[in-house]
């Protein structure tokens, strides 16, 4: 059972079928998710926090409890170093688990709505700020926190953190607010070239860039027309460089500038697609790094989770969440 340090301090993470034992630890290869159980009836977004950790081939392994949560948990990464990194924008707690799978600190980060990290190869790490504005222009069955002293959710911006965890700066990225108008920095990737950082407002229409080295905006990547019916949830690139950016229905795949090619600064709104993914569903707005050539990505209407074969097309695994609108945020370990 949960020891009373361990309840009192919320670092406890337990398997969910294996009371008293250790949890197992995170090998090369395994996919995690955030699945919340929604227990709320007037909040569909409130519920006691859950990671499920699957094997490659989606076994589930066990499940990973947190006990300080109070809200969608989203964002999972690995970093290079095997640490966890997950996310509750509402409670603003960036959790953080071992290799072994136990709750480590949690990283102290500014009071913003994070809701994922993204890695560069040097060392530093960016958080993004997954709320912009005050209000919401669609309906929601959950309310949105302000920043402390403030009637803002938040700013949409992009931090830069030292390898360290020093915050280095703060830069003022653009966003587009999805859908709903709230939704800031909510995906991101960092090119090939170590410093263009690609980025999407959850379920807007574009991919957007931004320069890391200048503190600048670069144009647009993609950028439908508003209303078109194209969405953007997840980025990230794949062993052969190419932008993959999730849809709702499936994967798109998109050919990228190579360094200093002056298309990285002159942009476009409409590229082609080098090649489309289908899924044949709605609601796939999470997805993890490639790892061996294939990524897994979450369903967030039905709860599905998939592997994917980059070369070939075919899904090679599927799982069942048993969650609706919960799956959120898909990571896997590569080393």
């Amino acid at each position: 059972m949960v020891t009373r340090r361990a309840a009192l301090t919320g670092l406890g993470a337990l398997p969910l079928a294996a009371y008293g034992a250790a949890p197992l630890p995170f090998a090369v290869g395994d996919i995690v998710v955030g699945c919340t159980l929604l227990d709320d009836p007037q909040d569909d977004h409130r519920g006691r926090g859950r990671i499920l950790h699957y094997d490659a081939a989606l076994q589930l392994r066990q499940s990973l409890w947190l006990t300080d949560t109070t809200h969608i948990v989203q964002g999972l990464r690995f970093a290079p170093d095997g640490t966890l990194w997950a996310f509750d924008t509402f409670a603003r707690i960036v959790a953080r688990f071992g290799a072994d799978a136990r709750r480590i600190a949690d990283f102290r980060a500014p009071p913003r709505s994070f809701g994922h990290v993204t890695f560069h190869r040097d060392g530093r790490f960016f958080l993004g700020d997954n709320f912009v504005g005050g209000s919401s222009r669609v309906p929601l069955r959950t309310t949105l926190p302000f920043m402390p002293g403030t009637q803002r959710h938040g700013d949409g911006h992009l931090f830069e953190f030292s390898r360290s965890g020093g915050l280095l700066r703060e830069h003022a990225t653009p966003v587009h607010g999805g859908m709903g108008g709230f939704q800031g920095l909510s995906a991101s990737a960092i090119a090939p070239d170590g410093r263009t950082l690609v980025y999407t407002s959850e379920s807007g229409p574009r991919i957007m860039r931004w320069d890391l080295e200048r503190r600048a905006p670069l144009p647009d990547f993609v950028a439908a027309p508003e209303n078109s019916g194209r969405f953007f949830f997840d980025v990230g690139f794949d062993d052969a460089g190419r932008l993959l950016a999730v849809t709702g229905g499936g994967v798109d795949a998109y050919d990228w500038p190579g360094e200093g090619d002056a298309d990285i600064t002159a942009g476009a709104v409409s590229r082609p697609v080098a090649r489309s993914y289908p899924l044949g569903s709605f609601g796939w707005a999470s997805m993890g790094p490639p790892v061996g050539g294939r990524i897994a990505l979450a369903n967030f209407f039905s709860g599905e989770m998939a592997v994917l074969d980059l070369a070939g097309g075919a899904v090679t695994a599927r799982a069942q969440t048993g969650v609706r609108r919960s799956a959120s945020g898909v990571g896997q370990r590569a080393a």
